[in-house]
């Protein structure tokens, strides 16, 4: 039985068809929407999840206000002090692996990409904490106070930074869109 003719070219006709110099051109516009959508996808992992700021500065200051709460009281509560001091330190590696977990990331970055990536924070937000604990210090507020105060001022330095970030990414994705 013949095969009815089709009006539409069969996929081997239109490849045929198709000139050099079109089919490359079709190319180089997919490598450039896969650069793109590459471009997007590592914009969007660097992107810090919100809660993470908040619950990072909650993870560096509850040690220090659980230290100052323990200050004179021995015993127990210096144990008990010393146990949150590891716990927000486990708080804050977990927060970081949640973040990278949740933006899709799950290769980390090197230390020193880390460092270079927050050349300007890092500094920026311990001269804050620095300014801070020497403020207190002037005003006579006394240890326990200004351990409270600078590891506030260094939490929301992180949240802060980790706002910023956010926003110049976002700015970027519009960008690109």
């Amino acid at each position: 039985m013949p095969k009815p003719s089709s009006p539409h070219p069969s996929p081997s006709q239109e490849d045929e068809a198709v000139s050099p110099m079109a089919s490359a051109e079709y190319a180089v516009g997919a490598l450039s929407d896969v650069r793109l959508a590459q471009e997007r996808a590592g914009l969007r992992a660097g992107t810090t999840p919100a809660w993470y700021g908040p619950a990072a500065a909650v993870a560096l200051a509850g040690p220090s206000v659980m230290r100052a709460w323990s200050d004179g009281r021995g015993g127990t509560a210096t144990v008990a002090a010393l146990l949150v001091s590891l716990l927000g330190l486990g708080v804050v590696v977990a927060l970081a692996r949640a973040a990278r977990r949740g933006a899709g990331v799950l290769v980390a970055r090197s230390w020193s990409s880390r460092l270079w990536r927050s050349r300007v924070v890092l500094p920026v937000v311990f001269a804050a904490g620095a300014i801070t604990g020497i403020a207190c210090w002037a005003t006579g507020a006394g240890q326990a106070t200004t351990q409270v105060a600078v590891f506030g001022v260094w939490g929301l330095g992180v949240w802060g930074a980790c706002l910023v970030r956010n926003a110049a990414i976002q700015r970027a994705l519009r960008e690109l869109a």
